[in-house]
């Protein structure tokens, strides 16, 4: 008697899909904040919000029902007609990195490009999501875990990651996938 496994993942697309460029100068332009309903996640997002608006960049505020599905169309659509770019935020498990990749992705396909943010944990998750359902996406990544940071801790995560998520959106760095 043999026994045969299978591999249940999908393969990987052999080109990735380019994702969307968000203009180089976003001032004056409305950048949707995408909660994805992760503990804390709220305080970075806050944070990331002050410091967009301190920079002319209006913001958007939509929080997804739950991290373990896909954002609701309802949601996405209005993303795509209210706003010019997005920021998903903060992806730290497998379920909601996966959710979140679908979300970039879908948003991106409605013509607005987008950035994940996720805890470091999860850079391989993100790059695996991107290359099974063939999309190029950008990502930056803050330390792992969040739940038991503090709130100064989450604002100085969002502080310093704040240049890198709008020079991923733009695309003046390259995705940071791998």
């Amino acid at each position: 008697m043999s026994l045969v496994l299978r591999d249940p993942t999908p393969e990987n697309a052999a080109v990735l899909r380019e994702r969307r460029r968000a203009p180089a100068d976003l001032a004056g332009r409305t950048v949707a904040l995408l909660d994805i309903g992760k503990m804390r996640g709220a305080e970075y997002i806050d944070r990331l919000e002050q410091l967009l608006n301190e920079r002319g960049i209006r913001t958007r505020r939509y929080a997804k029902p739950t991290n373990t599905r896909t954002a609701p169309v309802p949601m996405l659509q209005a993303i795509a007609t209210e706003c010019e770019a997005v920021v998903i935020a903060l992806s730290d498990c497998g379920s909601c990195t996966s959710c979140s990749t679908h979300d970039l992705s879908d948003l991106d396909l409605r013509g607005v490009p987008g950035v994940s943010v996720l805890t470091t944990e999860f850079r391989d998750a993100f790059a695996k999501q991107c290359g099974a359902i063939g999309y190029g996406g950008a990502s930056v990544f803050v330390p792992h875990p969040m739940q038991n940071r503090t709130t100064a801790e989450l604002h100085a995560f969002a502080e310093a990651s704040v240049a890198e998520v709008l020079e991923r959106l733009s695309g003046g760095l390259p995705p940071a996938v791998g």
